[in-house]
């Protein structure tokens, strides 16, 4: 898979499965650089983020979450996968909410920037349905890439 292939997965999953409009990304690397040990792509609205995705080759690392505070196992979205939603957070609220993965030896972060991303009905608002779309997604495109 190259940077581009991995951009236009990322940008085809805002605007088919959250319904994003205007959505731009940003690749961090030529967009036909073939991607080997890790990915990333931005997804932005303008000049806002949207969210983002990560995923890194880490045989000695099994935490996808890289030790951060705040994820909670979510067995009930259906596959292993750690949610941290950042609305809830009476710490350090925000809206972004971000999934966590691991694939083979590959950790992935899924983010989704909630209320800051726009649809064609207004903010997006993340609902379970969504949440259960993006762990989906995350999930197939970790594989993919650990494949």
């Amino acid at each position: 898979m190259t940077q581009g292939e991995l951009c236009n997965v990322v940008m085809n999953f805002f605007t088919t499965e959250l319904h994003a409009v205007e959505v731009r990304t940003i690749p961090v690397i030529s967009a036909d650089t073939a991607l080997a040990g890790s990915g990333i792509c931005e997804v932005a609205q303008g000049q806002s983020p949207a969210g983002n995705y990560m995923a890194r080759n880490a045989p000695n690392d099994s935490d996808p979450t890289e030790g951060r505070r705040g994820y909670a196992k979510a067995p009930e979205l259906g596959v292993a996968v750690w949610v941290y939603d950042m609305r809830t957070d009476k710490g350090n609220p925000s809206n972004t909410v971000r999934f966590a993965t691991r694939v083979n030896n590959w950790n992935a972060v899924l983010e989704v920037q909630d209320t800051e991303t726009r649809t064609a009905n207004g903010t997006l608002h993340l609902t379970d349905e969504d949440k259960r779309k993006a762990v989906q997604f995350l999930a197939e495109l970790t594989t993919k890439l650990a494949g």
